[in-house]
């Protein structure tokens, strides 16, 4: 049926007579050929040549004297020759093209009875315009080259971008936007993570590997502002990159890189004692690669092939076990791993060191076929495998065995196939069909086993499957079709297109399928005690079933992203030239979801007596309309003085994970049922665990989490508005200037609509809303005749209606291309955004639960993203030495990124509010002033550490307290008023990375190879000095400052608290993370061996 529906789109998109843009793989040249005097020369021949390839391009200039080459290959040397009767030939012989920009060569041809000797071009001789006008950047593969990378992951690189924010989990955010809106293209095949559930945003992401080799990227460009509607899909950034062509002659390198604990340093921290500064524990890191490229048949066929294993340890070492906190102490955790391999015939793992395990597998290959001097094939293919063991580190608080942590196997398969073509000297056209398949199938480490938690006085003990590594299984296939024309008419160049996507998905999340139990002690577990608690979750649909054989409760679903767009690109002159161009973008899910009548026909009247549920309806998915997307650009030029001003505004629509809206199919009421007992006996076969049966209950159906869409539901959309200045100066420097605005127009809110609106507010000088006091639970609305809700959690997706967020960044450069040996490049960034929710999650309630606020979760308001970008100052400088006549040479290459701390909140420790419960810590804090300090209410605070402690009166507190917030920076500025949500930054931090290169070169036969050793230092700066360096870590982006321990009484809505000495009066710690290592403040280096040839 799905077929029969989608045949008629896909033959009238293959009918359109015209090819597609829509995802950058390629550049374009074009200019004007005129006589000294000015006049233009129609009919002039203009061919084009690329040197490594011998693939040559041949056209007329047309009455005006214009010419234009679309749809080329990126790169070159390429050679323009331009000739015409009576006149004398010009030629440049070292044109270098960026990926996706169209780079203006204007040509004087000079008469033969002239006595001028030399050609003249016009203004400088080329200069490359970007994305019509807007804002763009490109990293070429010397870049790449010269770049330091110890991890190889495309946030190395992508760091280069000045409006880039790298996250600490590899993601980046673009414009001060989440990346998860990004969209990333590998030979414009769409390698981000459709569906939503990797935090990097790309494939592979949950695995925490790269999605290619970095030796199989040729060019990258990132997007921000594009004009061109043929590229879209995105509100936060476009990352293009294309892969490696063959050439005419054979080419290729074959390396391996290295790294342990000996190139790494010790321990980072503040005051720490040289017995504290340890070094890591013995892991080993070990890349090893080849990549080779040359012709099948010469100027005709082409071949590129790579390939690459990553074999990586990350050690996570608990360092001070004799600090554990529990009551049973130390020495009491090998007897528990003992008794659990004897009695139950599983082994926990181990729980000191914990290493994270990263392997990958990887492939790239591509075929370049030169059909005619007028067409162009290209096939590429990707291979992408891999897994990785997620493990936690034990802390003195929590002793986490190894088996408790899951592993996450990750495959994609990804192809394209491009055809470019150019009819005439007017009409060119691109064709591009793309498929990407991606499988993560998430489970244990070791054997499967229940989850079993126990409490050990203030710490706990954690061993088993991982609780939502149970039944975790994701399915994505994607495929689309890309076409769009270009036609050349005067001083127009028009473009019409379409760009097409179909989603497959298939996803199983059933969450502690294998049971959960909670101890009391570690006594009651050991001697067959009852647990305080068990949970589970399994499939109602899937009787007898466990895991990912729970198939009938997958959430199973198809969706259509269509687009459509048309362009005129006027040339008002050979230096100004103005975009105006339409796109309209339309997203469909097909697949109807499951009906819980019951909510339809009851629970739906009695929540809008509450809510306004937008049309949102069970077994409804959203139904959005057309998406009008207008944009207008401009570039202007003042060749005379290597000025180019360029800028435009307009409208971007792009996608959402999938599994946002997703959610509908799996959080339906009806597919899942849930268990939650006390004083439960431990099973401990997972396959065999508890239903409800097993307790004589009868499973309310509908029951569990259900998640709604709104009606009219929009995809993400943003009004985006820039201005640059460009200013090129002698021997490749380039000064620029940008501003870039955006208005999210559409974005995303969440709800609660099961829970009663609060009564209640407290008392004292913080006063705010209160859900309920009885229970953990806030008060949920009744459905059902006895007064019961048989839900836990309704949860609505829609469009924010009011206070739109938005963002703006100014970018300030100094830039000096490779040349003579040596490059350089400097930014000022500052970037601002607010939202009003950030969408960081993959789960709806998630989305809602993780939200700081002062009255509640559905009560957000404009806050300071999490990716807000804040002040910004990097750097690049790389210099080559050559010696012994070019025998050796030495590259000496420095980044320096000096970025503001990430934003975080003060909040209290337990609920106030409790619109959920109350153990949570998202409520923001009231900022009290001296005098209202002695009206809120203490209670005696006694602080344990190790076998020490300390008794605080609610006197002391108070002082203690007054004073930290008169010593900080932001908190001393919000007295009387509270915190909000992003408002306090972590410190600005400084790090420097280093890449020595050491080249040998021989010529055997006429033919160079190379013997290329290479040391890159990620965090030189803490090489240098132990103090320098420092990054800072704030855990889930927030500080707890004061502890609320309940209120006076039922009747007396007073709060109580507790406040805790700030250790070294610092709110934050030093980052240590060596697993990810952005944000690290260790130094970590890598060696290489490289030969090439």
């Amino acid at each position: 049926m799905l077929i029969k529906k989608l045949l008629p789109v896909f033959v009238f998109l293959f009918m359109l007579p015209m090819a597609i843009m829509a995802q950058v793989t390629t550049s374009s040249l074009s200019g004007s050929v005129k006589d000294d005097k000015g006049n233009p020369l129609s009919g002039a021949t203009v061919s084009l040549v690329h040197g490594p390839t011998g693939t040559t391009y041949t056209m007329s200039t047309k009455a005006n004297g214009y010419y234009a080459f679309q749809n080329i290959a990126p790169g070159g040397p390429y050679t323009l020759t331009t000739s015409f009767v009576g006149f004398k030939t010009y030629q440049d012989a070292n044109i270098n093209l960026g990926l996706g920009e169209n780079t203006v060569s204007n040509v004087i041809l000079i008469n033969n009875a002239s006595e001028l000797a030399e050609v003249v071009v016009a203004g400088t001789a080329r200069a490359a315009s970007n994305a019509k006008g807007g804002s763009e950047t490109n990293i070429g593969r010397d870049k790449m080259a010269n770049m330091p990378s110890v991890g190889r992951n495309l946030s190395d690189y992508l760091r280069y971008v000045p409006q880039a924010k790298i996250t600490g989990d590899g993601g980046v955010s673009l414009a001060g936007q989440n990346n998860r809106y990004n969209s990333f293209y590998i030979d414009g095949a769409v390698n981000n993570d459709v569906f939503g559930l990797s935090a990097s945003g790309t494939n592979g992401g949950q695995a925490n590997i790269a999605p290619i080799s970095m030796d199989a990227i040729d060019q990258m460009q990132v997007i921000l502002s594009p004009y061109d509607v043929s590229l879209g899909n995105f509100t936060g950034g476009g990352i293009n990159a294309t892969t490696r062509s063959g050439t005419n002659e054979i080419k290729g390198s074959l390396y391996y890189l290295f790294r342990n604990q000996n190139l790494s340093g010790k321990t980072p921290g503040i005051n720490l004692t040289k017995d504290e500064r340890t070094k890591l524990p013995d892991f080993s890191n070990k890349t090893y690669g080849f990549r080779v490229g040359g012709p099948i048949i010469k100027n005709k066929l082409f071949y590129f092939l790579s390939a690459e294993m990553q074999r990586d340890e990350k050690p996570q070492p608990y360092p001070t076990p004799a600090d554990y906190r529990g009551s049973a102490g130390i020495d009491s955790i090998p007897i528990l791993a003992e008794y659990v391999k004897t009695k139950y015939g599983y082994d926990p793992g181990q729980y000191l060191t914990n290493p994270e395990l990263v392997e990958a597998n990887r492939v790239a290959a591509k075929i370049d076929w030169n059909a005619s001097s007028k067409q162009k094939v290209t096939i590429s293919y990707r291979y992408n495998e891999g897994f990785r063991n997620n493990v936690s580190r034990s802390s003195n608080s929590t002793i986490n065995f190894y088996n408790n942590g899951y592993k996450m196997p990750d495959v994609t398969h990804s192809a394209s196939l491009e055809l470019n073509s150019r009819f005439n000297n007017s009409l060119s056209n691109k064709l591009l069909l793309t498929g990407t398949l991606v499988k993560d199938d998430r489970g244990p480490i070791g054997s499967p086993f229940p989850r079993v938690t126990i409490k050990d006085g203030p710490a706990s003990i954690v061993f088993g499957t991982e609780e939502f590594s149970t039944g975790n299984l994701l399915d994505q296939k994607n495929f689309a079709l890309f076409d769009v024309v270009k036609m050349v008419k005067n001083n127009h160049t028009f473009t019409l297109g379409t760009d097409n996507e179909f989603s497959n998905s298939k996803n199983i999340f059933i969450r502690q399928n294998f049971g959960s139990y909670v101890f009391n002690s570690l006594s009651t577990f050991m001697n067959g005690g009852t647990a305080d608690t068990y949970n589970r979750t399994y499939s109602l649909l899937d009787p007898g079933k466990s895991g990912d054989e729970s198939v009938n409760a997958a959430a199973k679903f198809n969706s259509l992203r269509l687009a459509f767009f048309a362009m005129d690109e006027i040339k008002i002159n050979d230096n100004f030239s103005i975009t105006i161009g339409l796109r309209a973008d339309y997203t469909k899910f097909l697949t109807t979801p499951k009906t819980d009548n019951f909510f339809n026909d009851t629970a739906v009247a009695k929540l809008s007596a509450y809510y306004d549920l937008q049309g949102a309806r069970s077994g409804q998915i959203s139904s959005p309309k057309w998406s009008l997307n207008p944009r207008v650009g401009f570039i202007y030029r003042v060749p005379d003085e290597g000025v180019t001003i360029r800028g435009g505004t307009g409208f971007f629509t792009g996608r959402v994970p999938l599994v946002w809206p997703g959610g509908v199919y799996n959080n339906n009421g009806i597919s899942l049922a849930g268990i939650s007992k006390s004083n439960v006996a431990f099973r401990q076969d997972p396959f065999g665990q508890y239903n409800a049966d097993d307790f004589g209950i009868n499973v309310p159906i509908p029951s569990g989490q259900v998640d709604l869409i709104a009606k009219n539901f929009k995809m993400n959309k943003v009004w985006r508005t820039s201005l640059g200045f460009d200013k090129r100066l002698a021997n490749n420097w380039k000064l620029s200037l940008e501003a870039i605005i955006t208005r999210n127009i559409n974005e995303i809110n969440y709800q609660r609509v099961d829970i009663l609106p609060p009564t209640l507010k407290t008392v004292g000088p913080d006063v705010r809303h209160i859900y309920d006091l009885s229970g953990s639970f806030s008060k949920q609305i009744p459905l059902r005749a006895n007064g019961t809700n048989p839900y836990t959690g309704i949860y609505l997706l829609s469009n924010n209606n009011e206070h739109h967020g938005y963002s703006s960044n100014f970018t300030f450069t100094i830039d000096k291309a490779w040349q003579k040996n040596w490059a350089f490049n400097v930014n000022y960034s500052y970037g601002f955004s607010q939202v009003i929710n950030e969408g960081t999650s993959s789960q709806n309630n998630s989305q809602w639960r993780y939200m700081e606020t002062v009255n509640g979760r559905n009560f957000t308001g404009l806050s300071r993203s999490d990716f807000d970008p804040g002040h910004r100052i990097s750097a690049y400088l790389a210099k080559k030495f050559t010696y012994l006549n070019g025998i050796l040479g030495t590259t000496v290459s420095l980044v320096y990124n000096g970025q503001s701390g990430s934003p975080y909140s003060y909040v209290l420790n337990r609920g106030l509010i409790r619109d959920l419960d109350n153990f949570e810590t998202y409520d923001l804090m009231f900022v009290p002033t001296t005098a209202q300090l002695q009206q809120m209410v203490f209670l005696t605070n006694t602080v344990t550490s190790g076998s020490t402690s300390i008794t605080y009166t609610p006197d002391q507190q108070r002082q203690m307290l007054d004073e930290f917030i008169n010593g900080d920076k932001y908190l001393s500025k919000r007295r009387g008023q509270y915190a909000e949500r992003n408002g306090a930054r972590l410190p600005f931090s400084n790090v420097v990375d280093l890449k020595l290169q050491q080249d040998f070169n021989v010529k055997v036969r006429g033919k160079t190879y190379q013997l290329q050793l290479t040391y890159d230092v990620f965090n030189f700066t803490n090489l240098l000095n132990k103090n320098w360096g420092r990054q800072y870590f704030q855990s889930n982006d927030q500080f707890i400052l004061l502890d609320f321990t309940g209120y006076v009484s039922a009747s007396n809505l007073t709060p109580q608290y507790k406040f805790t000495p700030v250790k070294n009066n610092k709110p934050y710690t030093i980052s240590d993370g060596i697993v990810n290592l952005n944000g690290s403040s260790r130094w970590v280096s890598q060696l290489g061996l490289r030969i090439n040839f």
